[in-house]
């Protein structure tokens, strides 16, 4: 009977022990579920945006998108990029229209307003404008000896960079 006591004993411990981690093991699980970075926001290249068309593969939009991700550094991650193009119409002398889209999710310490901020500071005669109805920060540039005005946008999680050399920085900011 006392050896019956300590065998339950040990058993409803070592049944408490196993329990015990069990349960630690599935508040562990559900602490990384709910605690983990979550990307709310996913930037995608749809193949048409307004008037604009995707092109295919494009060496120029993958070098943008090189050029920020190195720029960048680890501040940006699952970035796209992808060359739109619309014809400006029959009868017209302008050529086709055609934006740079570079986009993705903000990392490590980036915020909307350190991106912008940076933003502003490396691009002569930056100005800031709307974001949009979707909110955060924006600012464009105009190109200068040959280069594209740029506008750029970012919010809680997002960025995007729109570059064009056939559009100035205010119809670009709109088109943005």
């Amino acid at each position: 009977s006392a050896g019956r006591r300590r065998g339950r004993r040990r058993f409803l411990l070592a049944g408490a022990a196993v329990l015990a981690a069990v349960l630690a093991a599935v508040a562990a699980v559900a602490a990384y579920v709910v605690l983990r970075p979550q990307t709310s926001h996913v930037v995608r290249t749809p193949p048409k945006l307004a008037s604009f068309t995707r092109q295919r593969a494009n060496a120029m939009a993958q070098q943008f998108k090189h050029r920020l991700l190195a720029a960048a550094g680890g501040d940006v991650k699952n970035v796209v990029a992808a060359v739109y193009q619309r014809s400006t119409g029959p009868g017209t002398k302008a050529g086709p229209q055609v934006v740079v889209f570079i986009g993705g999710n903000l990392a490590g310490n980036a915020s909307a307003s350190s991106l912008i901020g940076a933003y502003m500071t490396q691009m002569r005669h930056s100005f800031s404008t709307g974001p949009g109805k979707l909110g955060g920060e924006a600012a464009c540039a105009p190109g200068f000896s040959g280069s594209p005005a740029e506008c750029a946008w970012a919010d809680g999680d997002t960025f995007g960079v729109v570059v064009s050399a056939t559009t100035g920085p205010v119809a670009l900011a709109g088109e943005m």
